[in-house]
């Protein structure tokens, strides 16, 4: 394990001390460190609405009724996400070139309004105006937000460096002098949105999102569900997340009703007592590739018993347990961060490789029944969910053999994470 250590220090670690530098990607960092408080609280409220066999405490009604209690919670913090990541990437940009930082957040979240549709059309068919669809500016947004609010604050810091201002004399308050000076560099930067909002509405996308999808979805629908497909898959989920992105959001999108056909069948096939088609279902790739608990079970088993001497990761790891024990693992992502991480690249993109890999062949094999086709809360815990999914107590073997596995690999790279803060602070302290 010291070799793989110092491997991976010697080799990985020049790269992620360059990538750490691009003021780019240091932005997109900020904003989601910005966002934490947020995260973190819409995941409580989503953990305990999501909790497994709540309809058998309080039954059904009351559980839905619950649920639409409590979804401003989710609706009104992780649902406008990009509007806090706009913001965020408006404010660090502008803080790193030395311009006021309020109005760099301000036109960073505005000029992500400004290429956002305003309208909406109803069940009954009827175009509703002057509205903002959750849709668009929650994790389906994300990628839109961050392109837009960092074109947006750099034209603000460029018309600034240009002095395309306004001066007021020096007798003026200076929270004046300060709306003036940014008048003119702001005015531009809204208008470059505006621009960009117009062009794409007489393209047959007709919003910048829509271009997202259209690239997106197409290629990904035509993966199928192949061993080969579902690896891809998964590494895409991943990558997204690394850049802060839903990737379970952009891509389940093309591939959920791909999969649910699968699991369909299964269950069909399961309640006539027939011989299960399919290996890759919605519960394959729920509980056996694609769970959250798969990333923050194996970290937060890392952060609390391995790492005692880090308070920071023991704290973090305290806050980020509930919600990660149901597979909730923003307060991770976002918190460790695992997102712009480029030593936890490597393991983010291995983890559905492997989870993938073995699970398929477990169940070629016949090791491990496939899956059912029975639906469960993909917050439902680990090991009770792969009994159920498979009707098997293989189904939990599988999963714990694949905890063990990951929890391994994670621990391996956050020592080198580790070592790396040690060195950084004995440099700071020389």
């Amino acid at each position: 394990m010291n070799k793989i250590t110092a491997f991976l220090e010697k080799y990985l670690l020049p790269f992620a001390d360059v990538f750490s530098k691009n003021r780019y990607l240091v932005a997109i960092k900020d904003a989601f460190l910005i966002s934490l408080p947020f995260t973190i609280f819409s995941s409580i409220f989503t953990a305990i609405a999501n909790l497994p066999f709540l309809s058998n405490l309080i039954g059904d009604s009351k559980v839905t009724q619950f649920q639409q209690f409590v979804s401003p919670t989710f609706s009104l913090t992780m649902g406008v996400i990009s509007f806090i990541v706009s913001a965020g990437i408006g404010y660090s940009l502008s803080k790193h070139y030395g311009v006021n930082q309020i109005y760099g957040a301000i036109v960073g979240l505005l000029s992500f309004i400004m290429v956002t549709p305003n309208t909406v059309v109803s069940e009954s068919g009827e175009m509703i105006g002057s509205v903002i669809p959750l849709s668009e500016i929650g994790a389906v947004g994300m990628f839109t937000a961050i392109i837009v609010s960092i074109l947006s604050t750099e034209i603000y810091r460029f018309a600034i460096q240009h002095n395309w201002t306004i001066k007021m004399p020096s007798s003026v308050p200076k929270l004046v002098s300060d709306s003036f000076f940014s008048f003119i560099p702001i005015a531009i930067a809204l208008l470059s949105a505006f621009a960009i909002r117009v062009i794409f509405e007489g393209t047959t996308f007709e919003t910048f999102n829509n271009l997202i999808y259209e690239i997106l979805q197409k290629p990904l629908t035509s993966l199928g569900t192949s061993l080969p497909a579902t690896i891809i898959v998964g590494v895409l989920v991943n990558l997204f997340w690394f850049f802060g992105l839903h990737g379970h959001v952009i891509v389940g999108s093309a591939m959920v009703p791909i999969w649910n056909a699968q699991s369909f069948d299964n269950l069909e096939a399961f309640q006539n007592g027939a011989e299960l088609p399919h290996i890759v279902t919605g519960q394959f790739t729920d509980f056996f590739v694609l769970n959250g608990g798969y990333l923050s079970i194996p970290i937060l088993i890392s952060l609390l018993f391995f790492f005692k001497k880090r308070s920071d990761w023991r704290d973090l790891g305290k806050i980020a347990l509930a919600p990660g024990i149901f597979g909730v693992y923003e307060p991770l992502i976002f918190g460790l961060p695992v997102m712009l991480n480029p030593l936890l690249f490597i393991p983010l993109i291995l983890t559905p490789i492997i989870t993938t890999v073995i699970s398929y062949f477990s169940m070629a094999v016949g090791l491990v029944p496939y899956t059912t086709g029975v639906v469960l809360p993909y917050t439902m815990p680990l090991v009770i969910s792969g009994a159920i999914v498979t009707n098997s107590l293989m189904g939990a073997v599988l999963q714990l053999v694949l905890l063990v596995i990951l929890t391994i690999m994670w621990y391996i790279f956050l020592r080198v994470m580790d070592n790396q803060n040690q060195m950084k602070e004995q440099m700071s302290s020389e």
